[in-house]
């Protein structure tokens, strides 16, 4: 009798352990989230470490993913420290200047008017890659600026 219990103690214990898998392997993430990288690219060259890439899900109850550029300019993206990738569904790309206060330098202006654009990208379930091209001959329009 003893160990029939013990036994069905154990077969208990294996079915909660496994059932409990898809938790600790981050799996359940993979329904809420797109895995997004690529590279930031300034005239086609690839744009200088440091640069903020962030996705901001249209849907006002998202949250953003953001990532830094390396010296290659490429980034993938990541929703919190320990969660990789961005919600599903379309997101605004913004790619910001990363300033410190012991480096103030002005935000080019292209970098301005390729956020004004508000381009979108539609994040789907998987990896994906997105390049982000931006023209340095870009022009923050005049009449949005002065409302």
């Amino acid at each position: 009798m003893l160990v029939q219990r013990i036994s069905s103690i154990s077969i208990v214990a294996v079915l909660l352990s496994i059932s409990f898998i898809p938790i600790f392997t981050g799996c359940g993430n993979s329904d809420k989230f797109g895995y997004v990288s690529g590279k930031v690219l300034i005239d086609g060259q690839p744009a200088p470490e440091g640069l903020i890439v962030q996705f901001q899900p249209l849907d006002r109850n998202g949250s953003p993913s953001s990532s830094f550029t390396d010296k290659g300019g490429e980034y993938e993206l990541w929703f919190s420290r320990t969660v990789k990738g961005v919600q599903l569904g379309s997101s605004t790309v913004t790619v910001i200047q990363q300033t410190s206060d012991t480096n103030l330098k002005p935000t080019p202006e292209y970098l301005l008017a390729f956020n004004e654009k508000r381009e979108t990208f539609d994040v789907k379930k998987g990896r994906q890659t997105y390049d982000v091209n931006i023209d340095s001959s870009l022009k923050l329009d005049k009449k949005r600026k002065k409302r």
